[in-house]
């Protein structure tokens, strides 16, 4: 069979470009269509691997934040521990200070011409002595004496009155000694031997 094309040249034309216009949507939808298809996966690798890198910056945030809240734990207990630390040398050093209260009190006694007769300690601190000096030169230097020292905070004179002693006239007195704590300056070795000086 003999097919003869009796259509003008033109329209021959025409017709065979329809075909390859046909044939190129078709293939341009396809590579449009891979394209997108390729973009799409691309991005929802570069999404997943995201949501992976959160995950384990999620996880190491968390390990660190337990590391860090041990840390502060640490830090707590060591701040305990220095402010028991703290409350023990206080005690012990407060421990001593009745001592060196009474040191204060004879170390300040003026060698034959001052005796003490009594020395009582109230629960406060408070001390109150009575005894007998050689005369009132005698008694105003002990006074003296212990109002410079860094233990007593005051003393105040309650009596003084003559008395007749074994033939010798002595003047008889009695004070009240207020002790204070001189502060951590005195906790030296020679602070605690008494040379204060």
């Amino acid at each position: 069979m003999i097919t003869i094309n009796l259509l003008p040249q033109q329209t021959r034309a025409k017709a065979s470009d329809k075909g390859w216009t046909i044939f190129f949507a078709i293939f341009g939808v396809v590579v449009v269509g891979g394209l997108l298809g390729a973009s799409y996966w691309y991005f929802e690798a570069q999404i997943e691997e995201l949501h992976r890198a959160v995950q384990e910056r999620t996880q190491t945030k968390n390990l660190l934040l337990a590391q860090i809240g041990k840390a502060n734990q640490y830090v707590d207990e060591l701040k305990s521990i220095e402010h028991r630390i703290q409350v023990i040398k206080e005690v012990r050093l407060r421990q001593g200070l009745p001592v060196r209260f009474l040191d204060a009190l004879v170390a300040s006694i003026p060698p034959e011409r001052l005796w003490f007769e009594s020395l009582t300690l109230a629960a406060d601190g408070q001390m109150t002595l009575s005894g007998v000096a050689l005369d009132n030169q005698a008694f105003a230097a002990y006074v003296e004496a212990l109002r410079q020292s860094p233990f007593i905070a005051r003393v105040d004179t309650q009596r003084t009155s003559r008395r007749d002693v074994q033939g010798r006239g002595l003047v008889a007195f009695s004070c009240s000694v207020t002790p204070k704590d001189p502060g951590p300056q005195w906790s030296t070795p020679a602070a605690k031997d008494g040379r204060h000086g």
